[in-house]
């Protein structure tokens, strides 16, 4: 998936506005143009807004909703949001939503690619598929070569999902680089509760 992004530069009469929630001082939005659309993604700028959706919830079953840890493997770099606004911004690699289908179909941070955790659990011809999109390349001793693997970040529910972890447990047990993979623990709950932008993807044809 083709990306292009681009931070936008804060209008002098926007940025002035005495309401306007920023990102950060100075940067009130991001566009990212992804698939043919272009998204812009900002806080939320209602006084008074609040979570109302699944992810105002405060208790889940577990298993399997467990609190997982900061770090989702040994190596591994967790992301906050300015990070993961930096990575997009700036190409650094694949954006992915580790999630089922199920949860990313209803609500999604704009530009990220859809790769379910299970698809990397089994050797299929799915999960060889997907590798290589991602830069991993067959030996002739049928070994996965990472040398030209891309970064990836990856995300899912939050602090509880286990979706993403397993996901990067996954990929590391085949032999994938752990500086070339990122978490962004967060997820959609912590998104959404600072009031970042999130898109309802469309189901490809």
């Amino acid at each position: 998936m083709k990306m292009k992004i681009v931070c936008a530069v804060a209008l002098t009469s926007y940025a002035l506005h005495a309401d306007v929630v920023e990102i950060v001082k100075g940067m009130p939005y991001v566009y990212v143009e992804a698939n043919g659309k272009t998204y812009r993604i900002q806080r939320e700028q209602k006084p008074g807004s609040y979570l109302t959706n699944t992810y105002a919830l405060t208790s889940r079953p577990s298993p399997p909703f467990f609190i997982q840890p900061f770090h989702a493997a040994p190596g591994v770099e967790t992301f906050g949001e300015l990070e993961l606004l930096d990575f997009i911004k700036h190409k650094k690699g694949v954006f992915i939503d580790a999630r089922l289908p199920n949860w990313y179909y209803k609500a999604a941070i704009p530009s990220a690619r859809n790769i379910p955790f299970k698809i990397f659990l089994t050797d299929t011809p799915e999960r060889e598929a997907v590798l290589k999109s991602l830069g991993v390349k067959r030996t002739s001793g049928g070994k996965y070569d990472f040398s030209g693997a891309k970064t990836l970040l990856l995300y899912c529910n939050g602090a509880w999902c286990g979706q993403s972890p397993t996901a990067i447990h996954a990929l590391r047990k085949l032999g994938y680089p752990a500086e070339k993979l990122k978490y962004y623990r967060g997820g959609m709950q912590s998104w959404q509760l600072l009031g970042l932008s999130t898109i309802v993807p469309q189901k490809e044809q």
